[in-house]
């Protein structure tokens, strides 16, 4: 109630301003103007519009709910390998996420134990109301760059399709990514990630499954 109130008081001053503005427009015809009552009413009705807009996209929605179960801690099993050719590297590590900012982002740490070089990662995830899509940012320590990716949950919410794009060194070009998050269950769930090859096939280089940790007895 009080961030709908916080909200609403913004609201209100840029109804203010909007009858300011309206009074240096040129009288009708008749030279008569709305009445005070109706000018605030109207002004009302257009904060009450506003602020239902503004809440819509400023609040975390049901779309959130789906990112908590993926709220936590986990440990994790990760394969990968830099190319289709090349062999798959293994390793055991950690992750936890965690609500941020009013649970509208979900912030994650990542500790991927040892794939050729030790391996960490900072994510953020969360649902975007005006673009409609789930959204990451995601930064590790294999590059310097910050790769973003926007997806769709679809098959009734069971996964998370998402597309991203990052720049690839040795081609020195922006490659596209693909990838799936596919909820097993409350407490389980997987991460593929796919990328074209030099032949331009499609190959997976990246799989993690997350599994929950359990409280100690």
């Amino acid at each position: 109630m009080m961030k709908r109130r916080a909200l609403l008081s913004v609201a209100t001053l840029v109804g203010v301003t909007a009858v300011t503005v309206d009074e240096v427009v040129p009288q009708d015809e008749d030279g008569r103007r709305s009445s005070e009552s109706e000018k605030a009413a109207k002004v009302e009705r257009d904060n009450e519009s506003l602020i239902d807009t503004w809440v819509q996209h400023a609040m975390p929605g049901e779309h959130h709910r789906l990112l908590e179960k993926m709220a936590g801690q986990w440990t994790t099993a990760v394969k990968f390998r830099m190319n289709a050719e090349a062999p798959v590297v293994e390793s055991a590590g950690t992750c936890t996420r965690k609500w941020i900012l009013g649970k509208r982002f979900l912030l994650e740490e990542f500790d991927g134990g040892e794939l050729g070089l030790p391996f960490q990662a900072l994510a953020i995830y969360g649902y975007d109301a005006f673009e409609k899509k789930y959204t990451s940012v995601w930064v590790d320590t294999m590059n310097t760059a910050i790769t973003t990716s926007q997806g769709t949950c679809q098959r009734q919410c069971e996964t998370i399709a998402f597309t991203g794009r990052h720049g690839d060194p040795w081609t020195g070009t922006m490659k596209p990514s693909r990838g799936v998050t596919r909820f097993i269950n409350e407490n389980q769930h997987g991460l593929e990630l796919y990328e074209p090859g030099p032949d331009g096939k499609e190959f997976k280089i990246l799989e993690i499954v997350y599994t929950r940790k359990q409280p100690a007895e």
